[in-house]
Parts: structure tokens; C-alpha cells; sequence
């Protein structure tokens, strides 16, 4: 009778640590490729996201407000964007980092930004904490743009191509 007992404890134990191993390793795969195919981490490179875009001329120039989140990256340090480019298909023009903080003008907390908040600096341009949310005002001094649609990109550091945020707006 112990002998059995045995048997049928060694049997559940050994299909449970099978069952684990295989959820270690699928969920290993399916988050981060460790088992099969090149090894990635989300977490090591920020993804900046601008969720919402509008842009109009006023009499000291171009006011332009964007929702500025960090969508993927490390939770030690903000993700910043110290160069926008503004563009359309026969003008654009550059902003750095200390254009960006010269130019910005307000800066709206989401109401889930507990402790850190999202700001500007002259070094890093805009600086955003993963997860959190910013809407910045910006006034464009002496610039006022004609009707028609405006691409922005805000380039960050050690991320290339579509990683880069985008958006568009129109001018009427």
C-alpha cells in the first residue's frame, strides 16, 4: 500500500514540474524569444507615443499640443525626446532640446501620474516616465503655418526608424 502511494506522489509531482517547465519556457518565448529566435526585452529600449495631436496659428505663433506617453522601456529612468521635427511635403523644420523647453509653455498631469511627473529640460527636450502621460503646450514663436496637414516626429535617443513617435495634424 505505500509502495503505491509512492508511485502515484513521485507520477503527480513529476507531471507538475513538467507542466511548470513548459510555462516557464512558453511564457518565455511568447514574452521575450529566449527559447527559439533572437532574444529581445522590451523593457531595455523606451517607445514614446503621441496619442493625441492639435495644432493653430495664434498671433505669437504656432500653438501646438500633443499627449506625449511611454509605452515600453525601462521603469529606472524617463524616456526623453531632445529633437522634433515638423514637417509637410515642401517645408519642415527642427526643434532641440532647449527649443522645446523654451517653447513649452504648460504641462498637464494624467490624474494617474502619482509621484513622477513628466516635464522638459533644456538638455533632454521632453522627458516622459513610463506609463505616465503629459500633454504639453507649446507656443512656436514667429511661426505660423499654412493650411494643410503637418507631420511631427520626436527623435529618441538609440531608437531608430518606426520606432521614432509620429503624428499628423492639419492646419485649416
Amino acid at each position: 500500500m505505500v509502495r503505491k502511494m509512492v508511485n502515484k506522489v513521485t507520477i503527480v509531482g513529476l507531471i507538475f514540474a513538467i507542466f511548470t517547465i513548459g510555462w516557464i519556457l512558453g511564457t518565455g518565448q511568447w514574452a521575450y524569444g529566449n527559447v527559439v529566435g533572437p532574444l529581445f526585452n522590451n523593457s531595455k529600449l523606451p517607445k514614446l507615443n503621441i496619442t493625441y495631436i492639435e495644432a493653430y496659428n495664434t498671433p505669437k505663433g504656432v500653438c501646438l499640443i500633443m499627449n506625449i506617453t511611454d509605452i515600453d522601456g525601462p521603469d529606472a529612468y524617463p524616456a526623453s525626446a531632445p529633437l522634433m521635427e515638423i514637417y509637410n511635403s515642401t517645408w519642415h523644420m527642427f526643434l532641440n532640446s532647449s527649443e522645446i523647453s523654451n517653447d513649452t509653455v504648460k504641462i498637464i498631469q494624467a490624474p494617474w501620474n502619482a509621484n513622477k511627473k513628466d516635464s522638459v529640460n533644456w538638455y533632454s527636450g521632453f522627458i516622459v516616465v513610463l506609463g505616465s502621460e503629459g500633454q504639453f503646450h507649446l507656443i512656436i514663436k514667429g511661426l505660423h503655418l499654412s493650411p494643410g496637414k503637418y507631420y511631427v516626429k520626436l527623435f529618441t535617443p538609440a531608437i531608430s526608424g518606426s520606432r521614432q513617435a509620429t503624428a499628423t495634424f492639419v492646419i485649416s
